[in-house]
This record gives C-alpha cells, structure tokens and sequence, in this order.
C-alpha cells in the first residue's frame, strides 16, 4: 500500500511538472530578425539610402582623384600645390565620410529601437514572457515575426522602386 502510494504521489509529480513545462513553453516566442529587417520598409529605405550614401562616397573620390591627376599634369613643377589640392580633398572627404557614418549610426539605432519596442509589445499583447531569435529554437514558441512586422509596416509604404 505504502508502495502503492509512493507511485501514484511520483506520477503526480511527473504530471504537474510536465504541465509547468507546457505552460513555460507556451510563454516562449520567437521571432525571425532577419526577416524584420529584410521586410521592414523602414529598414529597405535606410538601407537604400545608405547605398546611395557610399556611392556618392566613392563619386566624390573618383572625382577627387581626377583633380589630383589634372593639377599634377597642369603644374608638374608645382609639387606643394598639389600637395595641398590632395590634402584639401581628403579632408572633404573624410568629413562627409564622417557625416554619413554617423547619420547611419543614429539610424540605424532607431531603427534598432522601432524593432525591439514593437517585439516587446507584439509579446506583451500575446502574453510571450520570452522571445528567442527563431534560429536558435528547433522545437516550439510561438513565431510573431509576421505580427511584428504588421505592426511596423502599418501606415508605412515601401521603397520607391527603380526600373533601371
């Protein structure tokens, strides 16, 4: 009878503590980042810009290269001016380098911001006391990627696109 009663007392412990498991589970979600960030108009148009941004960077120095060469070729014995006009450019070009990264660093923290605030709140409405980046979950969580990524794009229009 004791016997019998220790086995029951155990199946009932084994019982509640797969079930606290079920329910620890259902509080775990997942969400796919890099989906957020491949479908997030927000994140496309920044991304976009940030390409145009390093084209510019790289017209600004081809053009600055042209200079160099024709002012070494207009005063081939006028080495210091040249050397100045070389100096002059680079430091133009540093600066807008500068200005363009730091313009993409606060972007980008926004932008980082806007995401991870609206995962928590997705979360919270769905009452997920966890979330995992999905890559790293094999089995179960609730995915609310495509709930996320509602919430952002609403009222939000995607990138202007280009037929070239």
């Amino acid at each position: 009878m004791k016997r019998l009663l220790t086995l029951a007392f155990a199946a009932l412990l084994l019982t509640g503590g797969t079930m606290r498991a079920a329910s620890a589970a259902d509080t775990i979600g997942t969400v796919d980042y890099d989906k957020l960030v491949r479908s997030y108009n927000k994140a496309q148009i920044f991304q976009d810009d940030m390409k145009s941004k390093r084209a510019d960077l790289e017209k600004m120095n081809a053009d600055f290269i042209k200079q160099i060469r024709e002012a070494k070729t207009k005063q081939p014995n006028n080495p210091v001016a040249v050397e100045q006009l070389q100096k002059s450019l680079e430091e133009k070009l540093e600066s807008k380098a500068n200005e363009y990264g730091n313009l993409q660093e606060s972007q980008a923290k926004a932008l980082e911001n806007e995401m991870n605030n609206t995962i928590e709140a997705v979360a919270k409405s769905k009452s997920l006391s966890i979330i995992l980046a999905k890559q790293t979950v094999f089995v179960g969580g609730t995915d609310i990627t495509n709930d996320v990524l509602s919430k952002l794009n609403a009222g939000t229009t995607g990138p202007a696109s280009t037929d070239k």
